[in-house]
């Protein structure tokens, strides 16, 4: 597989997409958004692949839409139906982990492409920012959804109103992110928290996304009914067997991701 607007490496069981566009920050045209669902996509029907890695080239993770690129339609519902919708529901809907490695800015629309990562690692110097106010626009692709769900009313209402910067040790302080990194430990612990996820249960993992990301809303009833069925999943699949093969054998699992 080739691309124009960002980079795929293939290690093993680990994919790493890198968005590369560093001379306008990474920002996201029809082009990129199109490459990184094509991405996500095959991802979803690969065998080979146990976990995907996010991260942008230069600078800046993602500075949000290139608004130089100009509209494909004047209705911007349009447009978010035709491009941003289907490669955040193809991020999310995913059965692997995905790893947003935050290496600098997510603004915008970038921002929303980081929320839309499963774990967030995040360099020390990277922010977040929900810049869409500044433009007079309502949040799209996804962070409407993502902010409530990781924050609570208050503080989402506070970051979409205002658009101010939220530092990467904010955000982990919120619960957003996962880990702060030094840029000196950056690359060696990304490498290694890919191996991490990619070393787990990865089919078990799938479940837990699709059963978490329901779970909100529903009732216990529901709740309860759904872990059910994906642990009747489960409880079929080799991880398991191999799970409870190396708890009796006193050694380190093997999982395969099935």
């Amino acid at each position: 597989m080739s691309y124009q607007f960002l980079q795929l490496h293939q290690a093993g069981p680990i994919w790493t997409l890198k968005l590369h566009r560093p001379e306008v920050y990474n920002a996201l045209n029809a082009g990129l958004i199109h490459e990184i669902r094509e991405v996500a996509e095959a991802a979803e029907i690969s065998d080979a692949v146990r976990v995907l890695v996010i991260t942008g080239e230069g600078k800046a993770f993602c500075s949000g839409a290139d608004l130089k690129a100009g509209l494909i339609d004047p209705d911007l519902g349009n447009v978010l139906r035709k491009t941003y919708n289907p490669m955040i529901l193809a991020l999310r809907g995913l059965n692997k982990p995905v790893i947003g490695a935050i290496n600098g800015v997510a603004a915008g629309a970038g921002c929303s492409l980081a929320l839309a990562c499963d774990y967030l690692i995040a360099k020390e110097d990277a922010y977040f920012s929900e810049l869409f106010v500044q433009i007079g626009l309502a949040m799209d692709a996804g962070s409407t959804g993502f902010l409530m769900q990781s924050l609570g009313y208050h503080k989402a209402f506070e970051l979409a109103s205002t658009g101010k910067k939220l530092s990467a040790a904010e955000a982990k302080a919120a619960g957003i992110v996962a880990e702060v990194v030094s840029g000196e430990a950056w690359e060696a612990r990304v490498a290694e928290l890919a191996a991490e996820f990619a070393a787990r249960p990865t089919f078990v993992i799938g479940l837990m996304k699709k059963s978490l990301q329901k779970a909100q809303g529903m009732d216990l009833a529901d709740v309860l009914e759904m872990e059910a069925q994906a642990q009747s999943a489960a409880g079929r699949s080799e991880d398991f067997a191999e799970g409870v093969m190396s708890f009796l054998q006193k050694r380190s699992p093997k999982f395969k991701g099935k």
